[in-house]
């Protein structure tokens, strides 16, 4: 056990980067469940733009039936998934008439893994973001409307007013009034900026304004992104993604303007950076990692199946509510290659503790201990 000091704004965060491993027993019923929450299907089209309106092509950007994908997740080790496809024109109509069906279908042949409703979304005035849907049974109809109503590629032809932030804090302000609101975590963060210490489509003002319109559903972002196979992958899929910034040996996650720094998004790897800040504001952001899963690296693609590379782990019993609640709340840890299956943090100050996810209020210039 170790004594820290607190600083002057007298709230210590429990942060990942000070584990300390202990036995489980103390923990009731919860355990560490790991899970992906980004992982596409052949519900993720392509399109043939000859006809109008466009017409899907399943299987188009990704190949896997669902079922396919909840069996590698088994496979890899993981309790929990979210089924996360994109596409663009009436592609929530794909969702509700194709893949929800097909969905029900993997949720009886693989009831070992908790399977999510979601999409990735085509995000306004953003990149993309996990659209994490409740078990409910209303479920199918949630997603349509939000889709429907607020994936700024759904329309065509493309209309730009959709694609503005102001229509995903609206949309953000309908999730959090919804009985049982999603969650959203916005994905692969820094992969269109093209310098370090700069930012793209996503940046730490629009990332704030989105907290505060809607706390308990934009929670957090992909720390360490998908796509991590690209050292993997035959030569000539390499070279597709290889560019001057980004040479083959450092093109993990596919940045294609500033390479991720050893895997992790830079909104997050950068000491003092975006995410030091928001937790520093005592803001719930948190951190995960995904795969990102399209095509595997042995079969043309760039990605390791879900679960076998990246896994963001939750405090949880194994259902859906708690897994999403735990989400919500924090209590999450991510790994890249197995190093870490379990971690646990218990700080102490006077008569009370807290542990990963928590919040411990204490008197500045006190110690505390880790």
């Amino acid at each position: 056990m170790r004594a820290y000091q607190v600083g002057e704004h007298g709230r210590l965060k429990l942060l990942l980067l000070a584990m300390v491993l202990n036995p489980a027993a103390a923990f009731a019923e919860n355990r560490w469940l790991a899970g992906d929450h980004h992982i596409h299907s052949q519900f993720s089209p392509g399109y043939d733009f000859s006809v109008n309106p466009p017409r899907p092509i399943i299987g188009g950007d990704a190949v896997n039936p669902l079922p396919a994908n909840a069996s590698l997740a088994k496979k890899y080790g993981l309790s929990w998934i979210v089924g996360t496809d994109h596409g663009g024109p009436n592609h929530s109509k794909i969702n509700r008439d194709t893949a929800y069906p097909e969905l029900l279908k993997s949720r009886k042949e693989v009831p070992e893994v908790i399977q999510f409703y979601g999409m990735e979304l085509n995000t306004p005035g953003a990149d993309h973001s996990s659209l994490i849907i409740p078990y409910t049974e209303d479920e199918q109809h949630v997603l349509f409307k939000l889709e429907h109503g607020f994936d700024k590629l759904e329309v065509f032809p493309v209309d730009v007013s959709r694609d503005v932030e102001n229509n995903m804090l609206t949309g953000l302000a309908v999730m959090a009034a919804l009985p049982s609101p999603p969650v959203v975590i916005a994905n692969h963060p820094s992969r269109s900026a093209t310098a370090y210490g700069e930012y793209g489509a996503d940046d730490p003002a629009e990332f704030r304004r989105w907290n505060d319109t809607a706390p308990n559903v934009a929670v957090g972002m992909a720390g360490a992104p998908g796509h991590q196979a690209i050292a993997l992958a035959g030569e000539a899929i390499k070279k597709v993604f290889a560019t001057s910034k980004t040479p083959l040996n450092l093109s993990r996650g596919v940045y294609l303007g500033y390479p991720t720094l050893g895997g992790f998004d830079q909104m997050t790897a950068r000491v003092g950076g975006f995410w030091d800040s928001m937790l520093g504001e005592g803001r719930r952001w948190w951190i995960t990692s995904n795969s990102d899963f399209h095509r595997h690296y042995s079969d043309e693609g760039v990605d390791f199946y879900p679960g076998e590379y990246s896994k963001t782990f939750v405090w949880a019993e194994k259902n859906h509510d708690a897994i999403l609640a735990a989400l919500r709340s924090g209590q999450v840890f991510v790994t890249t290659g197995d190093l870490v299956s379990e971690a646990y943090v218990t700080i102490r100050y006077k008569k009370a503790e807290a542990s990963i996810g928590g919040e411990l209020a204490v008197d500045q210039g006190s110690t505390v201990q880790i």
